[in-house]
């Protein structure tokens, strides 16, 4: 036991080199790398291989689903559907009963829209007035879709240089063409517009503005007819006021009043 004691130090250190030589043996002798390897080319071995396609993915299904789609009609919860619209009964002035079935029995649905009119916006060119430092061109304006009644009628304005505006503030002068004397054409501004018009010698010009509508209500017991009504004119029919609020070439748009709801007319 002392002899033990005093080479217990030595003991340790060969039992550590004997384990030290055992894992460098086991490094040089493993064969695991060339197992793995081994492995990996038995796997991808070419007459191993067998490549599957996909099939053809059948589409006739979606197809359908979207040419379905493609072909679906708005759904329409208006009259005649009574879903959320009951049948209506009426009591007319003359004491009898209405049925409101499809809507437009009575109330902006039953006016009729017969006529419509152009407003046109015209500029002619009337000559020369003064002369010298004072020569000034003359114009002609006319604008019938103006609100006022008296913007309608036709008014003369004057102008006398390029880059001014006319008496009225109606439009700007911007370039003249020819003599000045005996100008030929005229390239103008009207006032609110962004493009130019040009006015010359025996070519005025013009543009449609607006349109006038002509209606008529006939439902039983009442019965009404408006000519050459305006945008901003109110109706008065069925017991309910009704605002112009848009007229186009074949149609107007009419707001009721107690409802706010608006109804197009169309020209028949």
């Amino acid at each position: 036991m002392e002899q033990l004691k005093e080479h217990y130090e030595k003991l340790i250190l060969g039992l550590a080199m004997l384990a030290l030589v055992y894992v460098a043996y086991g490094v040089v002798m493993d064969d695991s790398e060339e197992k793995i390897e081994v492995q990996v080319a038995e796997r991808n071995r070419p007459d191993l291989e067998s490549k599957k396609e996909m099939p053809e993915m059948s589409l006739a299904g979606y197809q359908a689903a979207f040419a379905r789609l493609e072909n679906t009609r708005p759904l329409n919860l208006g009259n005649p559907h009574n879903l959320f619209n009951p049948v209506q009964w009426r009591v007319t002035r003359q004491g009898t009963v209405l049925k409101v079935e499809r809507g437009n029995e009575i109330g902006a649905g039953a006016i009729v829209l017969s006529e419509t009119k152009p407003l046109y916006l015209k500029v002619e060119y009337r000559g020369i007035s003064g002369s010298g430092a004072n020569l000034r061109y003359r114009f002609a304006i006319t604008r019938e879709s103006a609100q006022r009644k008296k913007e309608r009628l036709r008014v003369t304005t004057t102008v006398q240089n390029v880059n001014l505006k006319d008496t009225r503030n109606l439009f700007t002068l911007l370039s003249i063409e020819g003599d000045r004397q005996a100008p030929t054409a005229f390239e103008l501004k009207l006032d609110g517009d962004v493009e130019t018009i040009t006015v010359g010698q025996g070519k005025p010009y013009q543009r449609v503005d607006g349109f006038t509508a002509s209606l008529a209500y006939d439902t039983p017991g009442e019965s009404k007819s408006y000519v050459n009504k305006r945008v901003g004119d109110k109706l008065f029919f069925a017991d309910d006021g009704h605002n112009i609020v848009a007229i186009g070439q074949r149609e107007v748009v009419l707001s009721t009043a107690s409802t706010s709801k608006r109804t197009t007319i169309r020209l028949r």
